[in-house]
């Protein structure tokens, strides 16, 4: 299928593809950014802000920001480290696990969905170019990245 072909067909299904009906709920209490939050931060029990900035791609100061929200929903709790008492850990609450759970259930409800209409052969193919389309994302990252730090390196100017 052509490249246009596919965007235009893309685009007539977006709201089945990218907002289905469930989501919708979830989609008036959480931003994308927080729901990230609360997905990464569930996949690795407990986070500091620096991680949490990281893997959001953020700074510190918007970090901070997302996580006062979802503490101040209740989603999220911080703690003071046993082992370092400057370390504040990010954790989240019982309602933040329930949240996470809802998300959770819903992606598996359609990706068991669309996994049923297709056999073990398409899954697998399906498997492979999904990984296939992340590590080119990932790649056409890193090179701008890169493209952005040596534009905006220190650059040596002789002066007369």
């Amino acid at each position: 299928m052509e490249q246009n072909k596919l965007l235009n067909l893309i685009l007539d299904n977006m709201k089945k593809i990218f907002f289905p009906e469930d989501w919708l709920e979830i989609d008036m209490k959480l931003s994308k950014t927080e729901l990230f939050t609360l997905l990464i931060i569930e996949r690795h029990g407990e986070a500091i802000m620096s991680q949490i900035a990281n893997k959001i791609n953020v700074s510190m100061s918007t970090a901070t920001g997302i996580i006062d929200r979802l503490v101040k929903k209740k989603y999220l709790s911080r703690a003071r480290s046993e082992s370092d008492r400057r370390i504040v850990l990010i954790r989240l609450t019982k309602k933040g696990k329930q949240i996470v759970n809802d998300i959770k259930d819903s992606i598996n409800y359609y990706l068991n969905t669309i996994f049923k209409s297709l056999n073990e052969e398409e899954v697998r193919v399906l498997s492979n170019i999904i990984v296939k389309i992340i590590n080119a994302l990932s790649e056409e990252k890193l090179v701008e990245n890169k493209e952005t730090r040596e534009k905006s390196s220190l650059k040596k100017i002789e002066i007369e």
